[in-house]
């Protein structure tokens, strides 16, 4: 693999993140900006879990 498919891998596992972040994360507690920062910080899957293990926001 050259630089250029890793750096277009790359950017689209970090678009995918921020997608997932901001659709679940809003819905939730934790919020789409602590969603995708633990995305990021940490494994993808792991910033999953933390985003679904959050309350999500009761509506009235």
């Amino acid at each position: 693999m050259n630089y250029i498919t890793l750096i277009i891998i790359g950017v689209l596992e970090i678009v995918t993140i921020h997608s997932i972040a901001q659709f679940i994360g809003t819905k939730r507690k934790i919020g789409y900006g602590k969603s995708v920062f633990w995305s990021i910080v940490l494994t993808p899957i792991i910033g999953l879990i933390i985003t679904l293990s959050s309350k999500k926001i009761e509506t009235q």
